[in-house]
């Protein structure tokens, strides 16, 4: 990704001055570049037009498939809809666009098949068809209107958008099931209508057995339902059940530069993330005021499985000057500089394990402020690694180490006392998301994968919590599955969602900037459940379970 502040066009031909001929101007500030596997990075710190350029970075799923029809749940049971009971209230999400940005729909599947035969489907990017029709603005894949995917399904042919995993159909089926095949597995918003991206799929970094997406595709994708969305000048909810690394602060991002975002009638909402229980994060601190003195130091130990790769990231909170030093299992210690630069990178290898190593320091991160620190490990090898970390001068002190998204490492890798705190997903961590966290609707618990927050220095991260165990929703060839994850919670949440901005739509007293995020996230908020055992808000559930009916009362209110 970079950032940029001259026209499009001038950023387009000095990027292709410098070699670089891919290019996607997600908006006026932003855009993604796709560099040949050759390109010396090095290049791109010095062509002018680029303000700041970061590398792609992995996501993943935030639904895990469980295969358990017997155990699960219904969605309408799920999001609360069974027990809300008015006559005078039928909401069916009419008129609201939701993006599914994830992997594909089958949308051959009757739920989302209206009556009259055509598609709840307005549009659909297949950015891995390899038919050469991008979206306008776009390089790969293949765009498809409502009119192509009507004719697709008119001959039976799937052809144009494959879901080879499923989570991509399961979050549709929850937000817009039409219920066709079985009535009681409909979904929250029956007459919603869709926007569906297949993100392309890459080989895991790490491991060869796993699939995994680009942060730079998600953000094209994003881009793209933003400008359909304008054709059809309909509100929208982006559904972000793909989630990235974990982080512990995240105040800027490419998202701020999209500036439809801040504006009424566009609402993203984002699972949580599902490491609450993987380790896959480390928390700790200096005492501020720290100065470096020899035998001062924190050790963190991370057991690695059997990955091919890893990264480890630590985050500052604030501005401290630190050293890092990698230590292999036979005991060789990596490059250690008497003085670290602000921005700098060390490379080197271990001999006895035959593992390559880059460690960069960055200061100040942007998208923070802080201090991060980046550590790749390359054809690593099973053992006990540890990574040292060295003060210079600490201001504030906190820091947190991350490895990858658990569903996409060994399940063995991990940071042997790691922290289950400070865990949401970077993009759930920014303020005008709505960040729903995991709940347990058969035990009345929090699901145990759900991440908690909170976000930089103690802000509250989720926003809200709400049913993700098991929820049954359609799956392809015409079938059924259940799901668990926050991505399950972020698209009950969408559903829900679809019904009240309609809701709101239809009620001429409502101020209409009720439907900008923050209006909306507050409803949500006001509106849920809270347990007498607990203080809200709080690192786990937020403000509360999801609570449909009372937050519909609240809104009819006008908070009154």
């Amino acid at each position: 990704m970079i950032l940029y502040k001259l026209p499009i066009e001038e950023v387009k031909n000095s990027l292709q001055d410098n070699g670089i001929y891919n290019f996607i101007p997600l908006n006026n500030q932003s855009g993604v570049i796709y560099t040949p596997e050759d390109y010396d990075e090095k290049k791109l710190n010095n062509i002018d037009v680029i303000d700041w350029w970061e590398e792609s970075t992995s996501t993943s799923t935030l639904i895990n498939i469980t295969d358990n029809l017997k155990e699960g749940v219904d969605i309408l049971t799920a999001s609360g809809i069974s027990a809300f009971n008015n006559p005078y209230v039928n909401l069916t999400g009419e008129g609201i666009l939701v993006a599914i940005i994830d992997s594909g729909i089958d949308y051959l599947h009757p739920d989302f098949i209206k009556e009259d035969g055509t598609s709840k489907i307005v549009s659909i990017w297949n950015q891995e068809s390899d038919k050469s029709k991008p979206p306008n603005g776009m390089i790969f894949g293949s765009e498809y209107s409502n009119e192509e995917i009507n004719e697709a399904i008119k001959n039976n042919n799937g052809d144009l958008c494959i879901d080879e995993i499923g989570t991509g159909t399961i979050a549709a089926g929850i937000i817009a099931s039409g219920g066709k095949i079985k009535e009681s597995y409909k979904g929250i918003a029956p007459k919603a209508e869709l926007i569906v991206v297949k993100l392309k799929q890459y080989e895991n970094t790490y491991r060869k057995d796993r699939i995994n997406y680009k942060n730079s595709d998600f953000f094209a994708a994003i881009s793209y339902v933003i400008s359909v969305s304008k054709k059809l000048n309909k509100p929208l909810i982006i559904n972000f059940s793909v989630g990235a690394t974990s982080a512990s602060l995240y105040n800027l991002s490419t998202l701020n530069t999209f500036t439809e975002l801040s504006q009424s009638g566009t609402v993203i909402v984002s699972g949580a993330g599902n490491e609450g229980n993987t380790d896959i994060h480390y928390s700790g601190q200096f005492s501020k005021g720290t100065t470096f003195d020899k035998g001062v130091y924190k050790d963190v130990i991370l057991q690695e499985g059997d990955d091919t790769n890893i990264d480890i990231t630590i985050n500052f909170l604030g501005a401290d000057k630190v050293k890092v030093a990698i230590i292999s299992p036979s005991g060789e210690i990596s490059q250690l500089s008497e003085y670290v630069p602000d921005n700098y990178k060390i490379n080197g290898s271990f001999n006895l394990e035959n593992t390559d190593y880059s460690i960069e320091y960055i200061l100040p991160w942007l998208l923070s402020g802080g201090t991060v620190i980046k550590i790749k490990l390359r054809d690593i090898k099973p053992g006990i690694w540890t990574i040292r970390i060295i003060p210079e001068y600490i201001i504030n002190g906190n820091y947190n180490l991350y490895i990858p998204n658990r569903n996409i490492i060994s399940p063995t890798t991990r940071f042997l006392d790691g922290d289950s705190s400070y865990t949401i997903t970077a993009l759930g961590l920014l303020r005008y998301v709505i960040t729903v966290g995991t709940y347990n609707e058969k035990t009345n618990s929090m699901w145990l994968g759900s991440s908690k927050g909170p976000h930089g220095e103690n802000q509250i991260k989720p926003d809200i919590v709400a049913s993700g165990v098991n929820v049954i929703s359609a799956f392809p060839n015409n079938t059924y599955n259940t799901g668990t994850g926050s991505g399950i919670s972020s698209s009950i949440v969408c559903g829900i969602l679809a019904l009240i901005m309609e809701y709101i739509l239809k009620q001429t007293h409502l101020p209409r900037y009720s439907l900008y995020n923050e209006p909306l996230k507050t409803y949500l908020m006001i509106g849920a459940t809270q347990n007498s055992l607990y203080n809200y808000p709080n690192i786990s559930q937020g403000y509360g379970l999801l609570n449909y009916q009372n937050t519909l009362i609240k809104i009819a209110k006008n908070i009154d």
